[in-house]
């Protein structure tokens, strides 16, 4: 197969990252894949196959006549049997580049969160629904995700799947070797962006009902909320025990290294990092929001935490914290054992090919 993947901007960011990953893998199958990047953004992200950087300009997004004619003219070169877009600005412009200049490839779209939560009234709704119409199959990264996707739209059922995301266990191997820098001994991690919805001001506020002084917590990631989030760190006293930390290629040696993965989302779809920090053996204290309630089963592959119950999310770390090792190393066995099994990239892929070619048939 020739497929064409888009991605909204070439950054560090969980759905562009695992894009690389899924192509990668489909190129390793001796499928054709090429990348685009549509939005203007610094290059974070490599990708060992045809990249194409469109750098069109975000606030263009609704109208950018140019931008869709240059996707279409690199479509029309490529002749792709199927493209897919992956997150919602990029399904706006490969649906616009198609309506108008006519290409014929059959149009995917990978549903890597819930879109229902970013609906704002009735007309919003019908916008969506229109570009929804125009596809030709969806993959949604969890149960949850498909749920609210068929809440929110109209849809055939038979033109959907769940496909999660995968890990690469030889690439994180790797990548736990390189020497880096670590913060402070003991700590906590949280990565992500620094955006509203993944509640980095609320995690400051949990983390400072901790008692343990010892105790520090590390916000890896980067986003619009920074002058904020440092702010607030000054205002509760945190300035010796919080640490902000750019991106970077390789977070596993810092994750590794961490008491726990904390991720007090409002909003998710299936997030690599947990994955990840369950195939390192790391602890997990997450609210089960989206899809997180698939992998994460409190007391047996982690703590899954009710939305918004911030007590009980502290008291999940403080068990975190105090648990016997015996008891602590069952939980995150079970956890590995789960993500090696059914989340590795390699069963992953072979399952969006199975997708792709039941859409072309």
């Amino acid at each position: 197969m020739k497929i064409l993947q888009l991605i909204q901007k070439p950054q560090r960011r969980g759905a562009e990252i695992f894009t690389v990953q899924l192509s990668e893998e489909l190129m390793a199958s001796c499928h054709e894949v090429r990348l685009v990047a549509l939005f203007q953004h610094r290059q974070e992200i490599e990708f060992l196959g045809p990249f194409y950087k469109l750098n069109r300009a975000l606030s263009r997004r609704f109208f950018d006549y140019q931008g869709w004619l240059q996707l279409s003219r690199l479509i029309r070169e490529f002749q792709p049997d199927l493209v897919q877009a992956n997150a919602a600005d990029t399904l706006k412009f490969a649906v616009f580049s198609r309506l108008i200049f006519g290409w014929k490839a059959k149009l995917v779209y990978r549903n890597a969160n819930q879109m229902g939560d970013f609906i704002r009234g009735f007309w919003h709704r019908k916008f969506n629904q229109f570009l929804v119409d125009r596809l030709e199959g969806v993959i949604s990264v969890s149960e949850a995700s498909q749920i609210d996707f068929f809440k929110t739209f109209r849809f055939p059922v038979q033109k959907s799947r769940t496909i999660p995301i995968g890990i690469v266990s030889r690439d994180i191997d790797k990548k736990l070797k390189e020497v880096q820098k670590l913060p402070p001994s003991r700590y906590l991690i949280q990565i992500g962006s620094w955006v509203p919805e993944k509640d980095s001001l609320g995690m400051l506020d949990m983390f400072v009902q901790l008692q343990d002084e010892s105790l520090n917590l590390v916000f890896l990631g980067s986003g619009p909320l920074e002058e904020e989030m440092r702010r607030k760190i000054l205002d509760l006293g945190l300035l010796h025990r919080v640490t902000l930390l750019p991106n970077r290629a390789n977070i596993f040696p810092i994750l590794s290294r961490a008491q726990a993965l904390v991720m007090p989302s409002k909003i998710e779809g299936l997030p690599a990092v947990i994955l990840e920090a369950m195939y390192c053996r790391v602890p997990v204290v997450a609210y089960g929001v989206g899809g997180i309630p698939e992998v994460l089963e409190f007391g047996k592959t982690g703590w899954c935490i009710d939305p918004e119950d911030r007590e009980a999310f502290v008291q999940a770390i403080q068990e975190v914290l105090e648990m016997e090792e015996d008891r602590k190393k069952k939980i995150l066995d079970s956890a590995f054992d789960l993500v090696t099994a059914d989340y590795n990239l390699a069963t992953v892929a072979k399952k969006f090919e199975q997708f792709y070619l039941q859409i072309l048939e």
